[in-house]
């Protein structure tokens, strides 16, 4: 294929470029159908006078469908997009990014989704289904288990993966810990049962405070329906999680304005799964939580990072010296820029 690639362009030298730009313009049309003429063209590239005529050109083959509503893709252009997007590797320039960020951080895989989360509405579309074929690939054919954290992220995201993965597969999602003081949109259990019901699976609660003495933690410990969410958890096929700012975290998790001081005075730069870090990857103050913790992050056979926002460069270059080997990492491309220079703001 890639011979008679090369013979084309030898034969029209435009060809190439020709094609390239279509795919293009197809691409961003799957990822935002239906879209408008005015950001089509922004998002490609085009001036609004050139895109209309590539636009009708399309249209000439039953390539796309132009309607009140906005331009969208036909069954077609969407069998062609699948078969001409491996042959022409649109990506590549991304593909070797995640491969540094790979062998910088020592990782089983990186996935870098294009855009910036904090300016690109559509981004979180674009990171569902990448968080869904991650999953596909991953994932048996049979019962699975899957724990997600709460958060900004992953309650945006949720909603975008795509409800297929549940063909010939069966989901219990479960939250990977109890509740904080952040809004219940973004909460574990709301971000669980959105998943869940995506899935076309089975959601189980965990109705735990974020931060508890060690007496309640105990006591919490011996309750039988707590039990048995926390026998399920140590079962998880994959966890999905995040990680986010030190003082953001720490207002969400309820901890005191004190102890907030506190911490970042030892130098907390991130924190993940109850756990605060400072630049270096040292841990300088835990939760006592119930749910998943880090050290059962190096037990469990799957786990996808997923942190966005160039703000974050930071945390997560500190946070990957205590992350698994197995970690699956998805990021934006603005942040994969940032942790690439080592700029961190």
């Amino acid at each position: 294929m890639e011979q008679t690639i090369s013979l084309l362009e030898s034969l029209v030298p435009e060809f190439i470029g020709h094609v390239a730009k279509r795919m293009k313009i197809l691409d961003t049309i799957s990822l935002y159908e239906p879209i408008g003429r005015r950001l089509l063209a922004s998002e490609v590239g085009l001036s609004e006078r050139t895109l209309r005529t590539e636009i009708e050109q399309l249209r000439e083959v039953d390539l796309v469908i132009v309607s009140k509503s906005g331009i969208s893709l036909t069954n077609k252009s969407k069998q062609l997009l699948d078969t001409l997007r491996p042959i022409f590797q649109l990506e590549e320039y991304l593909r070797q990014k995640e491969y540094d960020i790979q062998q910088k951080f020592g990782i089983k895989q990186c996935r870098i989704v294009s855009g910036n989360a904090n300016k690109d509405e559509m981004f979180f579309k674009r990171l569902g289904k990448a968080i869904s074929d991650i999953l596909n690939d991953i994932l048996p054919l049979e019962l699975n288990v899957l724990a997600v954290t709460g958060g900004t992220t992953l309650s945006k995201t949720v909603e975008y993966v795509n409800s297929d993965l549940s063909q010939d597969r069966y989901f219990t999602v479960v939250p990977a810990r109890g509740g904080g003081n952040a809004s219940l949109t973004i909460e574990a259990n709301m971000v669980s049962y959105m998943l869940a019901q995506k899935l076309k699976g089975n959601s189980v609660s965990l109705f735990v405070p974020d931060i508890l003495t060690a007496e309640l933690h105990q006591a919490l410990l011996n309750d039988s329906a707590i039990s048995e969410t926390i026998s399920l958890l140590k079962k998880t096929n994959c966890l999905i999680y995040s990680i986010g700012n030190a003082k953001i975290m720490a207002g969400r998790r309820g901890v005191s304005k004190q102890d907030i001081e506190r911490i970042l005075t030892k130098g907390a730069v991130g924190e993940a799964l109850g756990v605060f870090f400072d630049e270096k990857g040292r841990i300088v103050h835990r939760l006592a939580r119930i749910g998943l913790v880090l050290e059962d992050l190096h037990h469990l056979p799957n786990e996808i990072l997923v942190v966005v926002g160039s703000q974050k460069a930071k945390a997560l270059n500190a946070y990957m010296t205590l992350a698994p080997k197995n970690t699956i990492l998805v990021l934006d491309e603005a942040l994969a820029n940032m942790v690439l220079k080592e700029e961190t703001l």
